[in-house]
């Protein structure tokens, strides 16, 4: 359980209106637990004390601090858009009263599957897709937003990953980003696998039942591939403990401000 006295909440002033009010009913509970909050200005966060966790999303100001937080092993929390019936660009069904937020300690994902009930994944009411087996698809290429690339310093990661991809095989590649249309569902139909930085394409996708190839910071690196060069040989594992963990990692409006996030969250 994590003690709201004891963080401090980023709130970047270029966040839509409904963040900004959401993340201000956040903020307001955290201070009324004796916690503290930053506004606009990430560098004050270099500021805080030591026993105090920052917690940030994904703006590039904040990468610097997380780098040296990471070298400092000290704590730190991420939140960004959930990974089921979250709040808006999402392929799978919608959330309802704003939708789902994933909150999480020193990772920008989930990392590890948690020994957890079913009963949040329940409520989400979203099929598991069966895996699907298509040897003779093609590869879908998820890019992340140019404010992901930024935040995580992997400009032009997809011609980087297109090339890495030639090497290990001779599959039609389509590139798809955040301006595609087209629903993920139909571009997985068939597909022989999706590969992806950190995107949520990639959850998306392996909720669908399409196999995956992600960055270790993915959530879906645990029932997917990190090495390129096995681009060929898809894994298809039990997914059942995966999206009990994914739903206990997610919270939406009310959790945020209601206490079930500081009890849930590790």
């Amino acid at each position: 359980m994590i003690d709201p006295a004891k963080v401090c909440l980023f709130i970047p002033g270029n966040l839509a209106g409904f963040k900004q009010k959401l993340f201000g009913r956040i903020g307001a509970k955290i201070e009324a637990h004796g916690g503290r909050i930053v506004r606009t200005d990430a560098s004050q966060l270099a500021k805080l004390p030591g026993d105090i966790i920052p917690i940030v999303g994904c703006q590039p100001e904040s990468t610097q601090n997380i780098a040296r937080w990471r070298a400092e092993g000290r704590p730190w929390a991420y939140w960004d858009r959930g990974y089921a019936r979250r709040v808006f660009a999402t392929w799978l069904p919608r959330g309802s009263d704003g939708g789902y937020y994933r909150w999480h300690m020193n990772s920008f994902q989930m990392q590890t599957i948690r020994d957890v009930p079913s009963d949040r994944w329940d409520a989400l009411k979203q099929p598991l897709a069966p895996w699907a087996h298509n040897p003779d698809g093609h590869i879908v290429l998820a890019a992340g937003s140019p404010t992901y690339e930024r935040f995580h310093r992997i400009e032009g990661w997809v011609k980087r990953t297109v090339d890495e991809l030639r090497k290990y095989t001779k599959r039609e590649i389509r590139v798809s980003d955040k301006e595609t249309k087209e629903p993920l569902s139909d571009r997985i139909k068939s597909a022989h696998a999706l590969v992806s930085h950190g995107s949520n394409a990639a959850v998306e996708a392996a909720i669908m039942g399409c196999p995956v190839f992600v960055c270790p910071d993915s959530a879906a690196a645990l029932i997917g591939q990190t090495d390129l060069s096995k681009i060929e040989a898809p894994i298809y594992p039990d997914r059942e403990a995966w999206v009990r963990s994914l739903a206990y990692c997610q919270f939406n409006e009310t959790e945020l401000v209601d206490g079930t996030l500081w009890r849930l969250m590790e």
